[in-house]
C-alpha cells in the first residue's frame, strides 16, 4: 500500500475524497428524515481532511502526520492574513458582485442593521463544519502534491475540477444550499475560486486558517449583499454568472500581480516541496 500511495497519490486522493464523503451523502439522505441531513453533510465536508490525514498515516507513518498538521495549522502568522481571510477578501468580493449587478440595472436589497453582525457566527460554524474544514485537504495538502509534479495553473484545474465534481451527490441528493446553480457553473468557478485561495494559502505562508476563514467568508458573505430584481430575462442564475465573473477577474490580477506565481513562488524544487510535505 505505501509503494502504491508513493506513487499514485496525487489521483488517488481525489478517488479517496470520493469513497469518504459520497456514501455518507448518499445514505444520509436515504436514511434520515430531511431535518437530519445537516448531520450527514457535516461529517462529509471532512471528507478531504481525512483524505489527506489517512495518505500521510500510510506513507509519512504517526510522524508524518504531526509534521504536517504542525506546519499546516501553523497559527503563528501576520494578524493581517487572518483579516484577509475573514473580512477583507470575502466583502471585497461580494461588494465588487454587488457593484456589477448594480451597474447591470440591478436594484440592491443591502440593509445595514445589526444583522450583518451575525457574519462573524457564520462565518465560525462554516469555518470548522460546512466548507472550511475541506481547506486542509484541498489547499494543505493536494495542492502541495500536485506542485511538484505540475505547473501551477494545471493545478488549479485540477484542484477545482475534483473539488466540484466532489460536490456532485450534493446536487442529486442533499439538502445543500449551493445546488440551486447550473452544476457547469460551479466547475467553472471552483477553478478561479482555487487559485484565489491557494494565493493566501502560500502568502500566509502555508498556514491554512486564512485560507479556511476565507472559504467559509465566500459561503457567507453574500447573505448580506441581497439581489432584489432579474435583470437579464435570458439568464436563469444572473447571481452565479456574477460570481464566476468576479472569481475569474480576481484571479487573473492575482496571477498577473503575483507574476505567474500565486504566492508559490517557485519554492524551486520538486526535492524541496517534498521536504516541506510529508508526502511523495
Amino acid at each position: 500500500m505505501k509503494k502504491f500511495l508513493t506513487k499514485n497519490c496525487w489521483w488517488f486522493y481525489f478517488i479517496l475524497t470520493f469513497i469518504i464523503s459520497w456514501p455518507v451523502w448518499i445514505l444520509g439522505n436515504i436514511l434520515l428524515p430531511k431535518d437530519l441531513l445537516n448531520i450527514t453533510l457535516i461529517i462529509g465536508a471532512f471528507g478531504p481532511f481525512l483524505a489527506s490525514i489517512i495518505i500521510l498515516r500510510f506513507t509519512g507513518g504517526i510522524v508524518g502526520i504531526k509534521d504536517w498538521l504542525k506546519t499546516t495549522f501553523n497559527f503563528r502568522v501576520p494578524v493581517t492574513w487572518y483579516l484577509m481571510g475573514a473580512i477583507l477578501l470575502p466583502f471585497l468580493l461580494g461588494a465588487i458582485h454587488h457593484c456589477i449587478y448594480l451597474a447591470l440595472g440591478g436594484e440592491s436589497g443591502i440593509k445595514f442593521n445589526l444583522e450583518w453582525l451575525t457574519y462573524f457566527a457564520y462565518l465560525i460554524s462554516t469555518t470548522l463544519l460546512t466548507g472550511g474544514n475541506e481547506e486542509p485537504g484541498w489547499r494543505g495538502y493536494i495542492t502541495p502534491v500536485l506542485l511538484s509534479r505540475f505547473n501551477i495553473l494545471l493545478v488549479q484545474v485540477i484542484v477545482g475540477t475534483g473539488w466540484a465534481l466532489w460536490h456532485l451527490p450534493l446536487y442529486l441528493f442533499g439538502d445543500w444550499g449551493g445546488n440551486d446553480q447550473p452544476f457547469i457553473w460551479l466547475v467553472i468557478y471552483c477553478i478561479p475560486l482555487s487559485m484565489i485561495l491557494t494565493w493566501l494559502y502560500y502568502k500566509s505562508s502555508k498556514s491554512i486558517i486564512p485560507v479556511m476563514l476565507l472559504h467559509a467568508g465566500t459561503n457567507v458573505v453574500f447573505r448580506y449583499f441581497p439581489m432584489e430584481t432579474n435583470i437579464f430575462d435570458s439568464v436563469n442564475d444572473e447571481f452565479t454568472v456574477i460570481k464566476t465573473i468576479v472569481y475569474w477577474l480576481f484571479a487573473v490580477i492575482l496571477f498577473i500581480v503575483s507574476k505567474g506565481t500565486l504566492g508559490y513562488e517557485n519554492q524551486g524544487s520538486v526535492r524541496q516541496i517534498k521536504e516541506n510535505i510529508p508526502s511523495p
